[in-house]
């Protein structure tokens, strides 16, 4: 198992716990490990990066809309927020290895 494919797993477990247990300093939890996500992912695929970018914003905008839902509907909210955050951290670690990789050019 690639250390890619584990900070993805992890990422998806720190959401749904984070969505019904209080973690301890959640926020740095979440912008630490969406960042190694970030990162870790793959650079080489333009349109890997663009997809990933859309998807961050697309998610920050959808990520309460299940709220209204009895019963489920805040624990489902609860869970998209936390994965929101995190993907928008991975696609700040997304923008920065550009810049650097622009950079370093």
């Amino acid at each position: 198992m690639s250390p890619l494919k584990i900070v993805r797993l992890l990422v998806l477990a720190v959401a749904v716990i984070g969505a019904f247990a209080t973690i301890p300093e959640a926020g740095l939890v979440h912008v630490i490990l969406g960042l190694a996500m970030g990162i870790m992912s793959d650079q080489a695929d333009k349109d890997n990066r663009m997809f990933f970018l859309v998807f961050a914003v697309a998610l920050t905008a959808v990520s309460g809309a299940a709220g209204g839902l009895p019963v489920i509907g805040g624990h489902v909210s609860a869970i998209m927020g936390n994965f929101s955050v995190m993907v928008n951290a991975a696609a700040l670690g997304i923008v920065l290895m550009v810049i650097k990789d622009r950079i370093t050019e």
